[in-house]
């Protein structure tokens, strides 16, 4: 009993720092209503700040420089010293960090404010929390770019040493953990005492309730906002450098921390800081309780200890939300946005069957490497159809559909494994009944749906960003209790799981060829092709039909749906268990196309990339998941940049698609680049069917520079590289075009002639057929309207 006593008490460090960052939500949460899952990276970089001045007394700013010149750059980084403070001496060896960290959190909580999340003040929950997803990214990558993925243990500035025999327990603990429980309790009791005694404090609070009275009272949000976001972000710097000498320092160490952090917030029921600091303190010494019972002889096997510490949080969030789900605070803002359109299609054998050709031609053009990105694309695809079901259709918000996707995975390769080894460079072998490829599929799958239906559970009771969070804390509790799982995932549970070369109806469809042990066989693309056509059919027929319509109204409005007739519980678990289908669909096409996998290929990042790339591709529709899956991470995209400009790493590509996906969510509203070329298309489709002589003769005369240029460049870069082709210059062709279209754009909107959009003159055919007797619109509307109403059912929701 004494050793479980001290296990639980060990857990006040671990709570302490799970307090400080579950305060600091809770005060960003007040004065903006923003749940940020960017806290935990907010508490890295300011550490990452104070290291390296400790080290090499150079200071990098939160940004890259995107200048290629030599003569005109961006400042990156700012030397403080030369030779780093650590030697220093007197108190300067760690003032002047601890300055600067604070300082950093600081400039952070302003970006945040102004480049963020007031630009998403009237948006709805799910771009609230793209937002503070694509504020994540673009932290985690730019700390990858400044200051590298190794493994940073250094000695922070508490004191170190041990207290023996701690309050009478017979043991000793850290006296770090003590000086991080002590600072949680300072913080928390400080920033309630703020809240609720000063004159800021009582206009957050007001804010806070009523964002409409508070206008109304003369109290300006976004300045309320700003401060609470200063403040936010000066407790999450705090946190990082207190725990700076207790954690390994790694970009994404940090910020998984936000996952128990939120649970704490919630715990304060996003209102209490008070509250929120106690939870978080408890969380921390519950989970050090569980685990020293969990390493016990008696303790079942199924169960771990590292699996025992990651389900708690989820165990917690998931009993308060259902208890209190109906009772958690909801900000009354000025004016909310409406939903991204869903748009209907009216024949989806059409609509798969294009893509599906371009597909195939797309297995017939590229070889090599080209077609190791090619499929990279395709596998992407049915998850991020699942979530275009979801949460482009149900408006539920859901971060776990790749850890679903790695469920099917795992437990397919258990059911067709058979402990044989495949290939001499198996080092593993999984044991299992040896089923059949077909049978294990559907089994995986079915398995996923089940996973799937368990998260929706407590979405019975909860919606939105609370969903959110429910599903953050699933993907890791996933991780720990069934991908790493040897009693359940075999012996290569732990390291990498390798996968049975595949064979559907007697068909080898397998990725590698046997002969060159290239994984570019063009009978796996076939094979992907065909299921994904198929998800997508279904995807586009379930928008058509009824259970469409009600998903849709479920999204508006549960209430209105409800008391329209609909069984919004029912729905829900449809609609959960559908995307899990389509998830684990894609968690096959992953482990059949990586023949080995390891839980790493579905961790909590890859989920959220994944959402992100579905976002921008355009979450309400299922031709977005096509746009997304090609901008994907080891993408056509991904590849061609890698393969033309060495120097862009994975991890400027990350900050690119990280920007991009918060400028995404502040524009298209997650319409994303589906919507923008739905609307492109419907202008090209009526040009090119009204279109007369004069008017082609006038766009040749416009285009034929821009087009003579890129097959010149194209010709003189591409024709020098390996696996050349004509196809290439084509490329070359469609992005000239875009180019000029971007540059276009920008001089319209910066001149104030135009728009962000293009809007065709009022005599173009792209309006529709011109005649002598019909003049066009003096003012046309916005080009969307000109073609997306009579082709795309227009807005559906």
């Amino acid at each position: 009993m004494s050793d479980l006593l001290v296990a639980i008490v060990i857990g006040i460090g671990a709570g302490g720092l799970y307090a400080m960052l579950g305060s600091g939500i809770v005060a960003a949460f007040k004065g903006s209503g923003v749940i940020n899952f960017a806290h935990g990276a907010v508490a890295m970089y300011a550490a990452y700040t104070w290291s390296e001045l400790r080290q090499t007394g150079d200071v990098y700013l939160p940004w890259f420089d995107p200048l290629p010149t030599h003569w005109l750059n961006l400042p990156v980084r700012i030397n403080i010293r030369d030779t780093g403070f650590s030697e220093a001496g007197f108190f300067w060896d760690q003032a002047v960090p601890i300055f600067f960290g604070m300082a950093m959190a600081l400039l952070l909580g302003v970006m945040l404010h102004y480049l963020v999340f007031r630009p998403l003040r009237n948006s709805p929950a799910l771009a609230k929390v793209i937002g503070s997803v694509g504020a994540m990214l673009w932290f985690q990558s730019i700390a990858q770019i400044h200051f590298g993925s190794t493994l940073r243990t250094q000695q922070g500035f508490l004191p170190t040493g041990s207290l023996d025999n701690f309050l009478g327990l017979g043991a000793s603990i850290g006296v770090d953990r003590v000086w991080v429980l002590v600072a949680a309790l300072i913080m928390g009791g400080g920033v309630a005492l703020i809240y609720r005694c000063t004159h800021f404090g009582l206009a957050t609070r007001a804010a806070d309730e009523n964002e409409k009275g508070a206008t109304l009272l003369g109290y300006s949000p976004q300045r309320l906002a700003l401060l609470n976001w200063l403040l936010a972000s000066l407790m999450a710097g705090a946190a990082g450098l207190l725990f700076v000498g207790i954690a390994t320092l790694t970009p994404s160490n940090y910020s998984l921390f936000v996952i128990p952090a939120l649970v704490a917030a919630l715990l304060g029921n996003l209102k209490s800081v008070w509250l929120a600091t106690l939870g978080g303190i408890g969380l921390g010494m519950v989970q050090s309780g569980f685990v020293n019972i969990a390493n016990r002889d008696w303790w079942p096997e199924l169960l771990r200890a590292e699996a025992v510490r990651q389900i708690i949080p989820l165990a917690v969030v998931v009993l308060f939300l259902f208890l209190r789900g109906d009772k958690l605070p909801e900000r009354g803002t000025v004016g909310v946005k409406g939903q991204p359109r869903a748009p209907k299609t009216r024949n989806p054998l059409v609509t798969a069957g294009l893509p599906l050709l371009l597909a195939l031609g797309g297995v017939w053009l590229f070889s090599g490497p080209w077609e190791v990105a090619f499929t990279a694309s395709l596998v992407a695809i049915p998850v991020m159809l699942s979530l275009v079901v979801l949460t482009g259709y149900l408006g539920q918000i859901s971060l776990a559909q790749t850890a679903l996707g790695g469920v099917a995975a795992y437990m397919m390769v258990r059911l067709v494994s058979d402990g044989t080894k495949e290939t001499e460079f198996q080092f593993v072998t999984v044991d299992g009944p040896g089923l059949p490829h077909e049978i294990g599929m559907v089994l995986g799958v079915l398995i996923a749906v089940a996973a799937g239906l368990l998260i929706a559970l407590p979405a019975l009771r909860i919606r939105g960003v609370q969903l959110a969070v429910v599903t953050i804390t699933a993907v890791v509790a996933i991780r720990e209790f069934v991908l790493k799982n040897e009693f359940l995932s075999g012996e290569g549970a732990k390291s990498n799981n390798p996968v049975p070369r595949p064979s559907v109806f007697g068909a080898d469809v397998g990725v590698q060829d046997p002969e060159t042990f290239n994984p570019d066989r063009w009978q796996f693309a076939v094979f992907a092709i065909i299921l994904i056509v198929l998800c997508a059919v279904a995807v586009t027929n379930l928008r058509r039909g009824g259970t469409g319509r009600r998903f849709l109204a479920i999204r508006s409005n549960e209430r209105a749906a409800a008391a329209a007739g609909i069984d919004v519980a029912r729905n829900k678990l449809l609609g959960f268990g559908i995307a899990a289908g389509l998830a684990g669909v894609g968690g096959v096409l992953t482990a059949y196309k990586l023949s080995s996998i390891s839980f790493e290929n579905y961790n909590v990042f890859v989920g959220i990339a994944v959402l992100a790339f579905a976002y921008l591709g355009g979450i309400s529709m299922a031709s977005g998941s096509v746009y997304g899956s090609l901008i994907s991470a080891g993408g056509i995209l991904a590849y061609f940049i890698s393969h033309h400009f060495p120097d862009v790493t994975k991890d400027y590509i990350t900050a690119v698609g990280a920007l991009g996906l918060i400028l995404n969510a502040i524009i298209t509203n997650g319409e994303g680049i589906a919507m923008l070329n739905l609307q492109a298309m419907a202008v090209v489709r009526n040009f090119i069917r009204y279109a007369r002589w004069r008017h082609w003769q006038r766009l040749l005369v416009r285009l034929a520079p821009t087009i003579a240029i890129s097959l010149v460049l194209g010709w003189l870069v591409w024709t020098r590289q390996a696996h050349f082709n004509g196809w290439m210059l084509v490329l070359a062709v469609w992005i000239g075009l875009n180019v000029r279209a971007l540059i276009q754009t920008i001089i319209r909107y910066a001149t104030g002639t135009g728009g962000l959009f293009y809007v065709p003159p009022p005599d173009s055919p792209a309006w529709g057929p011109v005649t002598t007797e019909q003049t066009a619109p003096a003012e046309p509307a916005h080009a969307a309207g000109a073609g997306v109403s009579g082709d795309a059912g227009g807005n559906a929701s």
